[in-house]
């Protein structure tokens, strides 16, 4: 059993550095199984508890995991234990929502040569694109189950410069800073490339209250970010998460 203990406590908004926060909701997040001794498991509850920035108005978790133990807990793969799904159940899912983006990225974006998938889990969604060059940042580098695609643990081990497509399926509201970790992706976009971001809103099926959803951003939040550093927001689709298709601003 993994037990952690450096809960942190977060005084300013890690969007916009603003001290105006207020409380937003507490609840129950989805019920998981412990073994709390040899052979007995016990289903408990996690409570999380979350904040809202008056300035920006992003959502997000407040006290959360220090940096040190959301690196464990994703690498680990302790983040698919607190999901309420079998192996399959979560495969067929991953398999679905990778065709349906799928069939948005080539209706907006096109043909598609070097691809980077951000957090592509078993690396699907590089599949059902099918580029010629497929590139899958997947903390746990063994839990990728397609053929014919490079693996590496961090963006920062990716030896390939840029890509004409770098895509991030529901990893925004896992990393600590989203505002520092937008600056990094759109480093890998080639200057005539496509960024593809999904994330779930607060009212996304599956989306409140899990234990590893750092934030909730709204379509008005997370456009302003893309706007922030750099981008212009081409598409905004609702899959039904929410899903922006973005190219560099070529004015900066």
């Amino acid at each position: 059993m993994l037990i952690f203990t450096a809960m942190i406590a977060i005084n300013s908004c890690p969007v916009c550095d603003s001290n105006r926060i207020i409380p937003f909701r507490q609840g129950f997040a989805p019920h998981v199984n412990y073994e709390v001794m040899p052979g007995v498991q016990v289903r408990a509850a996690i409570i999380t508890c979350y904040s809202v920035c008056q300035n920006c108005n992003v959502i997000f978790q407040n006290p959360r995991f220090s940096d040190s133990e959301l690196k464990i807990f994703y690498s680990g793969d302790y983040y698919r234990k607190t999901i309420n799904l079998t192996e399959e159940e979560m495969g067929r899912d991953e398999q679905y929502r990778a065709k349906a983006d799928a069939e948005i990225i080539k209706q907006h974006v096109g043909k598609v040569i070097a691809h980077l998938d951000i957090g592509g889990s078993r690396g699907y969604l590089l599949g059902a694109v099918g580029a010629d060059v497929r590139v899958n940042v997947e903390p746990n580098t063994s839990y990728s189950g397609v053929k014919g695609i490079e693996v590496y643990p961090e963006i920062k081990k990716v030896p390939r410069k840029t890509f004409d497509l770098v895509t991030a399926i529901h990893v925004l509201e896992h990393v600590p800073d989203p505002m520092d970790y937008l600056k990094e992706m759109i480093k890998l976009v080639d200057k005539n490339g496509h960024l593809v971001i999904e994330v779930p809103t607060w009212k996304s099926p599956g989306g409140p209250l899990r234990l590893a959803h750092l934030y909730h951003f709204e379509p008005d939040v997370l456009r302003w970010m893309c706007r922030e550093v750099g981008l212009n927001v081409l598409e905004t689709k609702f899959t039904p998460h929410l899903l922006l298709i973005c190219k560099l601003d070529q004015k900066i």
